[in-house]
């Protein structure tokens, strides 16, 4: 006869309460506690836990008090009244669920709580409302989304409380009606592509594939679907995309004689025709919304890309690897009539854009920049035009490119280059 777990017998759909360690482990039947993640268990409320037993025996704890969380906030660099630098640290908040730095501007005397505006009086960290909808719009549904949210943070978050989060920023969700069509070809866990690149530090390069698909058949951009500016003719763009892991020259990104976009000078084109047209877009919005959560600099790349490549519809990869050997050098050089090495012509160019989207019949090279106002990376991004329509066969007139924060700067690629010959012809 075998006996039943002493400490875990059910009866009738009920269970008896067991005393854990303080790490949430009997040590001495090896029963492993975790929070409940949808607060619909028999007789238990939102905020029991339920213990599991290797002998697939199940039973509740008390409830516990939900935890305050400390969450690292970007410190601020100006007021968001006044617009002053001159901030002093004034304490803490309590909230429900968090503890939130206050700031004092010694110039007007008002104090604030950092964070963008829309979400400083929320009841949820800021973390969890954007992990949140992140996990949506790659394709869980709002019951998942609440488990996964529940499991991760320790705290209980309804569907309904996630949906809301998600309809209150819809020009930052705009994957969200493109959502349905993308399950169909891919699950939640399949629809984005990771990879790490080891080239001289670690990059995760990351494509959307149901993005990819909707480039393909045109209808990633509707209103242009039955037109010749239709997607579909970006379809070498994807292939290139997808064939990264197995024909990019990893060798290439390590060499010490290779020289980095960003290295490159500026002598190879003529700034006499540049026109930088200054705006605002989803992009700073997203910056706006994602960066003030961010509590260290080497965040803050990742964690915008991930969003961005989940949430917006017009973002298909992050963190693309572009190179050009002696050979791809040479010939663009004999194209476009300049020279990218200085008159050298020697060595090979590598570099990794930030964040690569096709929208408005063009395709959009964006580089995130934390000092946008005083940083103007005009020769590195042309690299990257150059770079990527070397690659892709696509011609610089389909090609804009554009830095970010605060504020979006973007110019068009083919007004560098004054040589008629040089630049390619219009379709």
């Amino acid at each position: 006869m075998v006996m039943a777990h002493p400490l875990a017998i059910m009866r009738r759909g009920k269970c008896r309460p067991v005393d854990l360690t303080p790490a949430g482990r009997d040590d001495n039947h090896d029963c492993v506690a975790r929070r409940s993640l949808t607060g619909t268990f028999a007789n238990s409320t939102p905020d029991r836990a339920v213990v599991h037993c290797k002998r697939n025996m199940r039973t509740t704890l008390p409830p516990t008090k939900s935890r305050i969380t400390q969450y690292p906030l970007k410190d601020p660099e100006r007021c968001p009244h006044c617009n002053s630098r001159r901030l002093i640290r004034k304490g803490t908040r309590k909230k429900k669920l968090e503890s939130v730095p206050l700031w004092r501007c010694k110039s007007c005397g008002r104090t604030f709580t950092p964070g963008p505006r829309p979400i400083r009086n929320k009841t949820y960290p800021i973390d969890e409302i954007l992990e949140a909808i992140t996990l949506f719009d790659r394709g869980f549904t709002l019951q998942e989304t609440a488990e996964k949210i529940s499991s991760r943070f320790g705290r209980h978050a309804s569907p309904s409380t996630i949906s809301r989060w998600v309809s209150e920023h819809p020009q930052l969700t705009t994957y969200t009606r493109l959502r349905t069509r993308g399950l169909k070809s891919f699950k939640p866990t399949q629809t984005i592509r990771a990879i790490k690149l080891y080239h001289r530090q670690v990059y995760e390069f990351a494509y959307h594939r149901a993005k990819l698909g909707f480039l393909r058949d045109g209808t990633l951009d509707l209103k242009r679907s039955s037109s010749t500016s239709s997607t579909a003719r970006f379809d070498a763009l994807a292939d290139f995309l997808e064939s990264i892991p197995q024909t990019c020259p990893y060798d290439l990104f390590s060499r010490e004689d290779g020289a980095r976009s960003s290295q490159v000078g500026a002598d190879f084109f003529t700034p006499d025709n540049l026109v930088v047209t200054t705006k605002e877009n989803a992009a700073t919005e997203m910056a706006g919304l994602v960066l003030p959560a961010v509590g260290t600099n080497h965040e803050r790349h990742p964690k915008l890309q991930r969003f961005m490549l989940a949430n917006d519809s017009t973002t298909i990869a992050v963190e693309v690897p572009v190179w050009l050997t002696a050979n791809d050098i040479a010939a663009i050089e004999k194209k476009y009539g300049t020279r990218l090495l200085s008159g050298h012509g020697k060595g090979s160019i590598t570099g990794h854009i930030d964040i690569l989207q096709v929208r408005n019949g063009a395709v959009h090279i964006l580089d995130y920049k934390p000092d946008a106002r005083t940083n103007r990376p005009i020769a590195q991004l042309t690299i990257y035009a150059l770079a990527l329509a070397h690659r892709t066969g696509l011609k610089l007139f389909d090609i804009k490119y554009a830095w970010f924060k605060n504020e979006y700067c973007e110019f068009f690629p083919r007004k560098l280059f004054t040589a008629r010959d040089a630049i390619d012809p219009m379709p």
